[in-house]
């Protein structure tokens, strides 16, 4: 009777492996101008419809809260905080969490303090005669880098939820402990 109840429960399991694992969750954010747009999905790249996505700042403290729409997305404004973590709760219990650095403060115009780079003086006069500040070109220049990335990032980030983990590895092993306890059982059952 227990070994029918087992086969019972491991066959579905053994004939759609699929669904056992195709639930790991993965969480994408990046920036356009003054708004954070965030899409989450799961390994097997169904997006996570209506998940509830938490952005924090380092603190701890809750800044935003939302939900997915049924493409896995969602969108906010930029808070004035530079980092934050941004939590999504998919279906069930999967979580999955990034960490987030704004690329231009949210009302997207940098400044000479947050650039990094101390252009010379004879640098700056040349900029701010063309009609455009320094600041501002590379206000421009980094939205337009960060536009041209976005494919790229989104595209490692689904291969990074493609990854095997460790306990993808510990998993796999006990299956085939799994499989070979039942075919142990079966093979005894035979010589009887």
């Amino acid at each position: 009777m227990k070994i029918r109840t087992l086969i019972l429960i491991v066959l579905p399991l053994l004939i759609f492996p699929r669904f056992t694992y195709a639930h790991r969750v993965s969480v994408f954010a990046y920036q356009e101008g003054g708004r954070i747009f965030v899409e989450g999905f799961f390994s097997d790249g169904t997006p996570t419809r209506h998940a509830t996505v938490e952005v924090f700042d380092t603190g701890g403290k809750k800044l935003f809260s939302g939900k997915t729409d049924q493409k896995g997305t969602l969108s906010f404004k930029a808070p004035q905080a530079s980092a934050m973590k941004i939590v999504l709760n998919a279906s069930m219990g999967h979580r999955a969490e990034t960490l987030f650095h704004l690329t231009s403060p949210p009302g997207g115009k940098a400044t000479p303090a947050n650039t990094g780079v101390k252009a010379s003086p004879e640098a700056s006069a040349a900029f701010q005669t063309g009609g455009i500040t320094e600041a501002r070109l590379r206000d421009i220049v980094r939205q337009e880098v960060s536009k041209a990335i976005q494919p790229v990032m989104h595209t490692l980030a689904q291969q990074e939820a493609g990854k095997i983990s460790f306990s993808d590895i510990i998993g796999g092993i006990g299956w085939i402990i799994g499989l070979m306890g039942v075919w142990m059982v079966l093979k005894a059952r035979k010589k009887r």
